[in-house]
């Protein structure tokens, strides 16, 4: 990273990083590192790679020799990933895009960003581009909110509060749980030897409160939904009373999360 970018959206990068990572996102990182068969000296690129969780993993098993490449499209998330890991090259580029050269990584990750991407298949073809021959791609993607019941809690919460358009602003990370859609998008590009199995992991957030906050303050004003402090507050005081079955004794909100790994090779 070698350009300016705004303090507020470090600080944004900053935020989901000690939110989100710990509690949600670095638990299935190694589903990932596995699935992609890491190993020491590997150049790896991780796409939608966010604060770079997934990339340190990498980094780790790859070791000195290894070369590691985040690449995202948010300015205030590499800004945030540098500051904790200045040695993984960070790019700033789009899935459907990647500033990269032709056949340079042995492996490729990515990790929950699929969801996101514009073009899933054009995504997918970027990713291909990327892999030497032989190399092997591991994508996880979370599985359909009828698999997450926690956040299928939270959406009906926003449903019944706030509306339609702020729930289904929830719903779009489960969107892609049906694993043939990403299969044939894999499939179409040229990948082998594709496999999918479904994954279980733990969540801990410091509270339910805490969580819901963090998904009304920090995800729905990005779809242009902003709400007062009266609106914040009743949400949090509905969503105390449905989350209360996930509370731990020290209060921590813990819950299970489901999500597909995907596996494939570029023959």
């Amino acid at each position: 990273m070698d350009q300016d970018v705004a303090e507020d959206l470090i600080d944004a990068g900053r935020s989901y990083e000690a939110l989100f990572v710990p509690a949600l996102f670095e638990t299935w990182t190694k589903h990932l590192v596995e699935g992609a068969g890491i190993s020491e000296g590997a150049h790896v690129l991780d796409v939608a790679c966010g604060t770079g969780v997934l990339a340190r993993s990498a980094l780790a098993k790859s070791g000195e020799n290894g070369r590691i490449v985040g690449a995202d499209p948010a300015p205030g998330m590499l800004a945030a990933a540098n500051e904790l890991e200045p040695s993984v090259e960070w790019v700033l580029c789009g899935a459907e895009a990647l500033t990269v050269q032709d056949e340079s990584f042995d492996c490729v990750v990515s990790q929950f960003g699929m969801m996101f991407f514009d073009d899933r298949e054009k995504a997918a073809k970027e990713m291909f581009r990327a892999l030497r021959p032989g190399g092997s791609l591991a994508v996880a993607v979370w599985r359909s909110v009828d698999h997450n019941p926690a956040y299928a809690d939270i959406i009906q919460v926003l449903e019944d509060n706030l509306g339609t358009a702020a729930a289904d602003a929830l719903r779009l990370p489960y969107s892609l749980g049906d694993s043939d859609e990403v299969i044939a998008a894999l499939e179409s590009v040229g990948f082998g030897g594709v496999t999918v199995e479904a994954k279980t992991e733990m969540a801990k957030f410091p509270s339910s409160r805490q969580m819901v906050e963090a998904e009304l303050r920090g995800w729905l004003p990005i779809f242009d939904i902003f709400l007062g402090e009266d609106e914040i507050n009743e949400v949090l005081m509905k969503s105390d009373k449905v989350l209360r079955k996930y509370s731990a004794p020290a209060g921590e909100a813990v819950f299970p999360t489901s999500a597909h790994i995907f596996t494939a090779r570029k023959v």
